[in-house]
């Protein structure tokens, strides 16, 4: 049961939810935390191949997070692979392998009983063909319906280095299933899109089913507390509230104390003022 004794007003609008994001060292620390505060919990330990490979240790992690999973009062996600992967593929030999990898993490998540994964999506921003768009996103509808067949998992695609937000949404109205979303960072648009975080979440719309949340430059994923770089997060929440939205949010920050200062800083926002401007 969650702690009574955090902020009593911990709302943000566009927010329905924080996750704390668990793995590392620190995993029992920040699992502790979200526990103490009413949060959820988004298990990264799985993104990284060389736990994947170590079966003994792949096990016995799966086996502390259905051991602590059940005291976590609120959603509990599961971030998938993705480095080197290509959901995208031409070679088959290359398609195959990120199917292997990230069929993995899905049989993971089906042990935790996850609410649902996350998968970073591919496009890259350097190709100049005019048909690549098109190839891109046919490549995508076919590798995530082969991927999710026979699965009952929530899949959400997350902007990775797509320069626009209609990228996100043709590959996940292609995919065209209930059980398929996108998943929304903040972080990547600032660095990797021209286009305003509002301008994301009108294009995406409902098909936003989470939110990640930390802050950088603009030059790369930094991972710094919001407030500790240059997004625009009344823009960000503004459009999410001015949308009708109330998205799980993702903490994607370092420590125990850099997930406080998210809330704490998101919380203290008036993103009232923002209203339809943000649009």
């Amino acid at each position: 049961m969650a702690s009574e004794t955090g902020p009593p007003d911990r709302t943000v609008p566009g927010i329905g939810q924080f996750l704390v994001q668990v793995h590392g060292e620190e995993r029992e620390a920040l699992l502790d935390y979200a526990v103490e505060q009413g949060y959820g919990v988004d298990v990264a330990d799985f993104i990284f191949p060389d736990r994947l490979d170590d079966g003994p240790r792949c096990a016995e992690l799966v086996a502390w997070y259905r051991n602590r999973l059940p005291d976590v009062p609120g959603p509990v996600t599961l971030h998938g692979a993705l480095w080197d992967l290509a959901p995208s593929a031409r070679d088959s030999t290359v398609r195959a392998a990120t199917m292997e990898r990230m069929g993995q993490c899905l049989d993971i998540a089906e042990q935790l009983g996850v609410d649902s994964v996350t998968f970073h999506l591919d496009f890259s921003p350097l190709a100049r063909d005019p048909n690549y768009f098109g190839q891109w996103t046919e490549r995508q509808a076919s590798f995530w319906r082969e991927l999710l067949h026979g699965r009952s998992v929530t899949v959400l695609l997350e902007n990775t280095w797509e320069p626009r937000p209609e990228i996100v949404r043709a590959a996940v109205d292609a995919v065209g299933m209930d059980c398929v979303g996108a998943c929304l960072d903040a972080p990547h648009v600032h660095r990797s899109s021209p286009q305003p975080q509002s301008e994301w979440v009108k294009e995406l719309g409902s098909r936003i089913r989470c939110l990640h949340v930390s802050d950088n430059d603009g030059s790369f994923s930094q991972h710094l507390p919001p407030g500790q770089g240059t997004i625009d997060w009344k823009d960000v929440l503004g459009a999410l509230a001015s949308q009708g939205l109330s998205v799980p949010a993702v903490i994607e920050v370092p420590g125990v104390e850099g997930a406080r200062e998210t809330v704490d800083y998101l919380c203290s926002l008036e993103v009232g003022d923002v209203g339809d401007s943000a649009l």
